[in-house]
């Protein structure tokens, strides 16, 4: 081999060892930058993820304070006696379709103890789903089955007394196939029949005017708001407890 072709490899393995590893070293940067790339993008993500989170619980604080608002003024409400001396809208004349600001456990704290224990849940999503007053449901069930002792309320999951009349309280009430379904039904039919231009309507959409067909009872509004009353203080008698504890 001559001097001139010895030289030409030698120069020759040279560029091609150095090309090799700036092949390399552009492989190892590129994998770098895809690598810092992807946890950016995690870290972004997380970002988005906790901005949600932070939305949401926003969101559920400010339906809670609502919630809670709600449930001071029918504190208040319900407090002012029946009727009212002061004008204001008492628990007989208020609209059902007022908030009530009532939760499923807060129900279930009122109920411990009694045959109507269970049906917050079902309570809470009648008030969702047709924007009656949920405690005013809870009252008119506890009134109308004996806080759920009465025969009707035990066999056919009637819990309003729907289709019962005065001396057949049993033999024409509606059964119905749960207490869910009960409650929802008495729901719908505040809401609409009851409401003005439904086939009830008694004069105003609140307990004194549904209290017109509703029942026989001349006092049948007084005596719902009284369960309204007990219902709530229930749960103020253990919120206290657990306040002591």
């Amino acid at each position: 081999m001559t001097r001139k072709a010895y030289v030409f490899l030698i120069v020759s393995t040279l560029l091609v060892a150095g090309l090799l590893s700036l092949s390399t070293a552009f492989q190892a940067r590129q994998d770098e930058i895809q690598e810092l790339e992807r946890k950016t993008e995690q870290q972004l993500q997380q970002m988005r993820d906790i901005r949600e989170q932070l939305d949401e619980a926003a969101e559920r604080l400010a339906e809670l304070e609502q919630m809670l608002l709600n449930l001071r003024q029918m504190e208040r409400i319900v407090a002012r006696g029946v009727p009212s001396r002061s004008g204001r809208p008492d628990a007989t004349t208020m609209p059902v379709t007022t908030p009530s600001g009532f939760s499923a456990a807060r129900f279930e704290r009122a109920f411990k103890g009694t045959p109507l224990a269970g049906i917050g849940e079902a309570l809470v999503e009648a008030e969702q789903a047709t924007g009656i007053n949920a405690l005013i449901l809870a009252a008119i069930c506890a009134l109308e089955s004996g806080w759920g002792r009465s025969r009707i309320a035990k066999e056919k999951n009637n819990l309003a007394g729907l289709g019962a009349y005065d001396g057949q309280e049993y033999s024409a009430g509606i059964r119905f196939d749960s207490r869910t379904a009960s409650i929802m039904f008495l729901a719908e039919l505040l809401a609409v029949e009851y409401a003005p231009g439904g086939c009830y309507y008694g004069g105003s959409h609140d307990l004194r005017g549904i209290g017109v067909k509703y029942a026989s009872d001349s006092r049948w509004a007084e005596k719902v708001a009284g369960c309204m009353r007990v219902i709530i203080q229930r749960t103020e008698v253990k919120n206290q407890c657990r306040a002591t504890l």
